[in-house]
């Protein structure tokens, strides 16, 4: 069977190319190393945002060879043992973890604070769900969480700039860093907004 190859071309100004042959591309985000830095600082960290805005992709990726667990509340048995019996699950599934669509299993958060209260370890547990769940999380979790929210795509991290974040906002120096970016036309401003920020 021949493998599939899809080209896709974003923006008139430059061509971002994914071929699919059993991988995707991943697309590195600017919110990576602010979400590192609070799983750093916070033994909960929760990424919420708009449904396929790339949570899953991004936590799996950093959670790539950390020897970090990850589980998905989508799996039908997994689910129904996390609702059942929260202790069991984290006998099963021993943190440091990555619980995705945690919103799929709420009972989860009373085990979670017992668990944070337990070890003085930041970093532990990571989360992803739905931002109807940003309230519960935060009234369960109380100083013990950090919820950060992912938005789409944007123009930097599509072509490879995610870590450039200033640290400088004088006007020399937003002069001097444009010229690493491609021209904005007003057409292809309009462009980016057509087609948005989804991955």
């Amino acid at each position: 069977m021949k493998k599939a190859k899809i080209k896709f071309k974003i923006k008139s100004t430059y061509v971002l190319n994914l071929i699919f042959e059993g991988n995707m591309t991943y697309i590195h985000r600017s919110l990576e190393r602010k979400f590192l830095k609070m799983s750093a600082a916070f033994k909960v960290v929760m990424l919420t945002g708009a449904r396929q805005v790339g949570k899953s992709t991004m936590l799996k990726t950093l959670a790539k060879n950390t020897g970090r667990v990850c589980v998905s509340m989508d799996d039908a048995d997994i689910r129904e043992l996390a609702e059942r019996d929260p202790k069991l699950f984290f006998q099963m599934y021993k943190p440091p973890i990555l619980i995705d669509e945690i919103q799929k299993a709420p009972a989860l958060f009373e085990q979670i604070k017992l668990l944070c209260d337990e070890s003085s370890e930041r970093g532990q547990f990571w989360l992803s769900g739905s931002q109807s769940m940003m309230k519960q999380a935060g009234d369960s979790l109380a100083g013990r969480i950090c919820i950060l929210k992912m938005f789409g795509l944007s123009k930097k991290e599509l072509i490879g700039k995610a870590e450039d974040i200033p640290d400088d906002y004088s006007l020399s120096f937003f002069l001097k860093r444009s010229q690493h970016y491609p021209v904005n036309t007003i057409l292809e401003i309009y462009q980016q907004i057509w087609e948005g920020g989804m991955p």
